[in-house]
C-alpha cells in the first residue's frame, strides 16, 4: 500500500487495522511511534479486543505490534471540596 499524500499516519494505521480486523479501530487506546526506524510501531487496544493475544503486522514496510493494554488501576473517589471560590 503506497502512502497517501495528505493523510496523517495515524489515520492510515487506523484504516489498516479496520481492514485487518473490523471494529478494532474503535478499540485503539494509543499509538506509540518509536524514534528509531528499526523499532516497531506499538498500538495498544482495550482489554478483550484481541482475546488476550497480540498481532504483528507489516504496515508500509514497518512492523506494527498490536497488543492489549491492562486496565489502569482504579482511582480513589474524591471527596467534596472544602473551600469555596
Amino acid at each position: 500500500m503506497a502512502a497517501r499524500v495528505g493523510v496523517p499516519m495515524t489515520e492510515r494505521i487506523l484504516e489498516f487495522l479496520d481492514q485487518k480486523s473490523p471494529g478494532l479501530r474503535s478499540s485503539v487506546w494509543k499509538i506509540y511511534y518509536p524514534m528509531r526506524d528499526n523499532e516497531p510501531i506499538e498500538v495498544s487496544v482495550k482489554p478483550g479486543s484481541l482475546q488476550g493475544g497480540t498481532m504483528e503486522l507489516l504496515f508500509e514496510n514497518k512492523k506494527l505490534l498490536v497488543f492489549e493494554e491492562n486496565l489502569p488501576p482504579e482511582r480513589p473517589e474524591r471527596g467534596p471540596r472544602g473551600g469555596s471560590y
